[in-house]
């Protein structure tokens, strides 16, 4: 057995096998699993990172839409049918101490607070001192009128106690970059204008602190910057997204433009036609905003909606990097964060190499300790049942009963087999007694084959024997004829001597023959087919003449074999005393043939004996060289001759073969080359 046919290298082998794919499962999975955990990272790293501004954002919104929201309300409180104490506005504005509010007011509907003004409205600022104070010249560039513009507008489409912010701004008095956070002003039910307070962008820069691993910036739902850390501040100036040229920093924005088309194209299909009467309130609102503002406004809940891309070789960190975007639902605010993928994924990867390397060992042990079980319970019962296999044969030839201690299949299995082995005992047991009662029938029948032909053989040697006794008899007559006749001299005597000698010469070669024929050889020669087929022709050719049969010998090549010369014409005798028993049989009447042709040519060495004595029932061929099967009557056939000749044929490395043609049957001889 080679090595590598040994259960034990096939076992290890399979664990090796069993392990590698389990492996490979295990780091695929875990793979697979960190491409899901990374996305989780990121966006739970960008929470960390930005939880402050996020936190200073959401309390800066808060604090706004509450001051906006009691202004609205208290104006609608103060309101009377001529006009509003602009004292009372100022007090409150002050009270509130909002640092972020830098400016704000309040915008009537035409006529609702002086029936004498189309246009009324309280505007204050912030001086120097972050007091507010009342601006009464406050005019609006180009004539423009203030209840046309964004905020109004946006306003106007509020419900009570409602708020909303506008895109960033430039003022067009302060020319200050500004967002405004608006609350309509209803008074029983009826809208009568707009409260609005103003921050200034800057409020959000300072929230926005260096980092060297991180930057981050504010955009409105238009993607005009409203507040960009210091590191987007060097590489980006334009004040809005979409008018990004610079190509460095163009893979950016590509995912931020992207991530904001997208979000508008969830809106802008349901709200067609709102969206259409809101822009046209407007000149400053457009269509696509406006789709935007009434999408926004349907929001049923106020949340932040999170996503994260990969980005290879960001051109602001210089490295690998993950860009988190978070998006308010309620103000349509996206705050982008990119950060250090390695920074972000620093701890994912450590964690990943030890649960790696946690399943490498566990793998590693759990196969050894597999192959140590399977080599205990199932490897080790195995060596012991092959080994006791190996000597299994006792002295008296009877196999051994295998021992196994295993209660389980493999001691099943050696149960089975024990049970196999007492079986085949007595298998063999029988065997052997069916093949010495064959042995000995067919023993027996090889005698009588061997008696039977010599029988014939006696008869033939009989009729050999007559005609010389018939001439010494006709010889005894005429010696006492021509003593009578006194004819007798030494001359005749000579004579007649020698001819008595002929015939005794004759009938004693008769039997030399007949006694070479059937004595065993005593060791094989070299002898010549020839030489094989002129002894059977000189015992047989009485015998076949008297049976009106003509054998013909067709010699066109010499085979030379080595062997038993005797025993090969018994092979040679048996066919041709088939075919005489053949034309008697089948009465034959007209003109009986054997010919036996010695071939040597393509077709190989070979023998062929043909006759054209009826051939053989096609039935039986296939069986004609077996024991005991002949096709003739019952009595006069044993069926052991041909079984007899196939035997013989086969001591020569010969095969012997039949099959039907013309009128009769050609047995072949054919040896090997």
């Amino acid at each position: 057995m080679k090595w590598h046919e040994s259960i034990k290298v096939k076992l290890i082998g399979f664990f090796i096998i069993i392990s590698l794919f389990f492996l490979l499962f295990i780091v695929a999975s875990f793979s697979l699993f960190k491409e899901s955990l990374v996305e989780k990272n990121a966006i739970e790293q960008a929470r960390l990172s930005t939880i402050r501004i996020v936190n200073q954002l959401m309390e800066t919104k808060i604090k706004m839409e509450e001051v906006v929201v009691v202004l609205a309300s208290m104006t609608a409180e103060k309101y009377t049918d001529k006009r509003l104490d602009n004292k009372v506005i100022l007090a409150f504005m002050n009270a509130m101490s909002n640092k972020h509010v830098s400016s704000g007011g309040v915008w009537f509907e035409p006529n609702s607070a002086d029936h004498s003004l189309k246009n009324e409205f309280i505007f204050f600022d912030k001086d120097k001192t972050d007091k507010f104070h009342l601006v009464r010249d406050y005019v609006l560039p180009n004539g423009k009128n203030y209840r046309e513009m964004e905020f109004y507008v946006l306003g106007k489409q509020l419900k009570k106690g409602e708020t909303f912010w506008t895109n960033v701004y430039t003022d067009p008095i302060t020319h200050v970059r500004m967002i405004t956070v608006v609350s309509p002003i209803y008074q029983d039910d009826r809208f009568i204008g707009v409260a609005s307070i103003d921050m200034e962008v800057g409020h959000y820069m300072g929230s926005l602190k260096a980092h060297s691993d991180r930057y981050m910036m504010v955009l409105d739902r238009s993607g005009t910057f409203i507040a960009k850390s210091p590191s987007v501040k060097n590489v980006i100036s334009a004040e809005n997204i979409y008018k990004v040229k610079a190509q460095k920093v163009m893979p950016v924005a590509v995912i931020i433009r992207e991530n904001l088309s997208k979000r508008k194209k969830k809106i802008i299909q349901k709200y067609k036609d709102e969206a259409k009467a809101l822009s046209q309130s407007s000149y400053e609102i457009d269509r696509n905003d406006a789709e935007m503002i009434i999408g926004i406004m349907h929001q049923q809940e106020n949340t932040i909606e999170t996503e994260t891309y990969f980005l290879e070789d960001d051109p602001i960190l210089k490295t690998d990097s993950i860009l988190a975007i978070f998006y308010f639902t309620d103000t349509g605010t996206s705050l982008v964060v990119g950060m250090s993928e390695a920074v972000v994924l620093e701890n994912t990867n450590k964690n990943y190499s030890t649960i790696i390397w946690i399943t490498f060992l566990t793998t590693v042990l759990a196969t050894i300790l597999g192959y140590l079980l399977l080599k205990r319970y199932f490897v080790a019962p195995l060596e012991s049942v092959n080994a006791q296999l190996e000597d299994n044969i006792q002295e008296d030839g009877h196999y051994r009963f295998l021992n196994c201690e295993d209660k389980g299949e493999i001691g099943q299995l050696v149960y089975n087999l024990n049970s196999r082995t007492l079986a085949l005992e007595d298998a063999q047991r029988r065997e052997r007694e069916e093949v010495r009662k064959r042995l000995a029938n067919e023993k027996l029948l090889i005698q009588q084959s061997k008696m039977a032909a010599m029988g014939e053989m006696m008869d033939a040697v009989a009729h050999q024997w007559k005609q010389p006794l018939n001439a010494l008899s006709m010889y005894s007559e005429i010696i006492k004829s021509d003593f009578a006749d006194g004819s007798v001299d030494r001359k005749y005597i000579d004579e007649f001597s020698q001819n008595i000698q002929i015939q005794i010469d004759h009938m004693v070669d008769t039997l030399d023959e007949f006694r070479s024929f059937f004595r065993p050889d005593k060791e094989n020669e070299d002898f010549t087919v020839s030489e094989v087929i002129d002894s059977v022709m000189f015992l047989t050719k009485d015998e076949f003449m008297k049976n009106r049969i003509v054998i013909s010998v067709e010699k066109e090549s010499e085979i030379k074999l080595h062997g038993s010369k005797n025993e090969f014409k018994h092979l040679i005798l048996n066919i041709i005393n088939n075919a005489k028993d053949a034309f008697n049989d089948n009465n034959i009447e007209g003109k009986r043939m054997i010919t036996i042709r010695l071939l040597d040519d393509e077709h190989g060495r070979r023998i062929e004996i043909e006759d054209n004595a009826g051939g053989i029932p096609k039935e039986v061929i296939p069986d004609i060289f077996k024991a005991n099967v002949t096709t003739k009557e019952e009595g006069k056939g044993t069926g052991i001759g041909l079984y007899m000749s196939m035997q013989i044929a086969e001591k020569y490395g010969a095969e012997l073969t039949v099959k039907n043609v013309n009128e009769g049957a050609c047995f072949t001889i054919l040896f090997e080359h």
